[in-house]
């Protein structure tokens, strides 16, 4: 299907994170609503007590999803639109406007990556839609090694884990019974089945995945990568240590730039005390565990604060230290710095133990 571009100057655009609870609804914003919508043809037709009807659109198929718009809020067909798109917390959507109350919708990962949808797309019945929600591809379009998976009550009950359609395709994994071995991160295996229904093209992991994720202790609502070491007639699937994680979801940065970071000193990170270090970053540094860190300012000078996390998605809040450290290196509110993360080890009395810093290096 024809695809136009998401920044089209010519049609206008809205961008809207998706927080805790968006399957229920989303809001139009109200600027994008007063602009473009209110007062149009099609919502002024709408029939008293009804509720307008939009249309979505999107490159992952030629269907078309019809959502009622109840004033500037999608609701009654939002949530199909949603798990059919497999969105959760943390994704970004952007809408573009195309006329007569029809969008197009491009989705986008908490990396600020377009999520890649299978060739063929359609919509799910119920239960599918509940077993494909626990697993997604971990990486750009051009790796398809990786992949993320989620530990729920219902993969535990049934002893199954849904495969990623793009994951099983790339790796010759469709079409394929056999047995599947598991490595844990430090290569113990576990004999498992791979499974392939031919009436949805779906593959899962089958009587071995209760088995792996109790005897290496992993919780419901744990999130785990695995990695494709081994295609062949028996696959081989790692589970990824802190370390193969940023390696399965590295793109094409190299290892010294995602020692950079550079933060802007908003007004709100200023009025409610908040500074934080992106998910990302934190992620690909391996510092998901840390509970403080060092800033070094300008001169040299090093404030030890604390880091606790954010949100779900992974970033951390750092201290009220940062904010001297702010101070001291000239940056006010509007503008960006630069920082660079250093790992310093320091020699204790029984152990060597990694010291995390923060170093400043421009403002912008």
């Amino acid at each position: 299907m024809a695809n136009a571009s998401a920044s089209s100057p010519m049609n206008p655009h809205f961008f809207q994170p998706l927080l805790p609870g968006f399957q229920s609804y989303l809001n139009i914003p109200m600027a994008f609503y007063s602009k473009h919508i209110k007062g149009t043809t099609d919502e002024g037709n709408a029939n008293a007590g009804d509720k307008a009807v939009v249309k979505l659109r999107s490159d992952a198929s030629d269907l078309t999803w019809e959502v009622k718009m109840d004033g500037r809020r999608l609701t009654q067909g939002w949530q199909e639109f949603t798990t059919s798109h497999d969105l959760r917390v943390g994704d970004i959507v952007i809408f573009r406007h195309d006329g007569d109350l029809l969008f197009h919708v491009t989705t986008f990962g908490p990396s600020c990556c377009e999520i890649q949808y299978d060739d063929v797309f359609h919509k799910s019945s119920d239960s599918d839609l509940a077993m494909n929600q626990e697993t997604r591809e971990a990486v750009s379009p051009s790796d398809k090694s990786c992949f993320v998976a989620r530990v729920t009550p219902t993969n535990l009950r049934k002893d199954s884990l849904f495969l990623p359609r793009g994951f099983s395709r790339s790796n010759g994994l469709t079409n394929r019974e056999c047995e599947i071995i598991l490595l844990n991160e430090y290569e113990k295996p576990w004999t498992a089945s791979l499974i392939y229904y031919k009436t949805t093209g779906d593959v899962y992991i089958r009587t071995g995945w209760r088995r792996f994720c109790r005897e290496n202790r992993k919780r419901v609502n744990g999130l785990l990568t695995f990695k494709l070491v081994q295609a062949g007639t028996k696959p081989v699937l790692q589970l990824c240590s802190s370390m193969h994680n940023r390696d399965c979801l590295r793109t094409s940065s190299s290892r010294s730039q995602e020692r950079f970071l550079t933060l802007t000193l908003t007004p709100y990170s200023l009025t409610k005390s908040k500074l934080c270090l992106p998910g990302k970053f934190v992620w690909l540094n391996g510092i998901e565990n840390a509970r403080k860190i060092t800033l070094v300012d300008r001169y040299g000078v090093k404030r030890t604060t604390s880091l606790r996390p954010d949100n779900n998605y992974g970033a951390m809040r750092m201290g009220k230290e940062w904010r001297e450290f702010c101070e001291a290196n000239g940056v006010k509110a509007g503008e960006s710095f630069t920082l660079e993360l250093i790992k310093e080890e320091e020699e204790e009395e029984e152990d060597t133990a990694a010291t995390h810093l923060l170093k400043f290096c421009t403002k912008a």
